[in-house]
């Protein structure tokens, strides 16, 4: 990884008075709008065990750590996502995040946090879009089983934070956490047009049972994304 650092690649972004250097590997998902959503929306992490599940880049790893977080466990199951994070952790001067390879929570058996983050891919395809991006035939695949099992990983009163999309079912994913017994806060709402991506298998969005998605003014389709915090009791 390290000889594929070229200036070009490597970005500067700031989000909550913080200034952080990025390098984004072409084949790592990059932070996006949700990505970005979430930093912005972060609630107080002062002193607390943290889990930032698929880090990607782990943007949020390093956002989490400048927001007094104690200790951060990182997880991936893209062993390249976690060489691109490594890098950007020292770039950083992040000293307190571990990084950990697994898919969901294989890689913290009984370990439990304070705070879950994460950011599963939620775009709904039959077939596969790039690993960091596709969420299943319905766009829950990934999601599901985050929230599924996040109580077994959540200490008393810990928190989940976990975006929704509406090409998902933003409805159905709160009708899931509330089944759970976890008490909901919205934290943060925004919006997006479609990309080329999601133009093309529009026809295939409008048959799915629980998508939704709204036009601009420029009459472009839109998708609306909720960031949920779930607090177990």
């Amino acid at each position: 990884m390290n000889q594929l650092i070229t200036l070009s690649r490597v970005r500067t972004i700031s989000i909550r008075g913080l200034t952080i250097k990025l390098l984004v590997d072409s084949k790592v998902y990059p932070p996006s709008f949700t990505t970005r959503l979430i930093a912005k929306n972060l609630p107080s992490l002062d002193c607390l065990d943290v889990l930032d599940l698929g880090t990607g880049s782990g943007i949020l790893a390093i956002v989490a750590s400048k927001l007094g977080a104690c200790r951060i466990i990182a997880t991936d199951i893209s062993r390249r996502a976690l060489d691109n994070a490594s890098i950007n952790l020292k770039m950083n001067n992040v000293e307190n995040v571990e990084l950990r390879y697994g898919s969901i929570y294989q890689s913290v058996e009984n370990e439990k946090f304070d705070v879950i983050i994460s950011n599963p891919p939620m775009t709904p395809s039959v077939r596969p879009f790039p690993r960091y991006t596709w969420g299943g035939a319905d766009g829950r695949m990934m999601l599901d089983r985050v929230i599924l099992d996040a109580s077994k990983h959540l200490r008393k009163n810990g928190r989940l934070i976990i975006p929704t999309i509406s090409l998902v079912g933003i409805d159905k994913t709160w009708r899931l956490l509330t089944s759970l017994g976890f008490k909901i806060k919205v934290l943060g709402y925004g919006w997006r047009p479609f990309g080329d991506k999601l133009i093309k298998i529009k026809e295939y969005i409008d048959r799915l049972e629980h998508a939704d998605y709204f036009y601009d003014k420029f009459w472009r389709p839109c998708w609306r994304v909720i960031l949920y915090e779930a607090i177990l009791p």
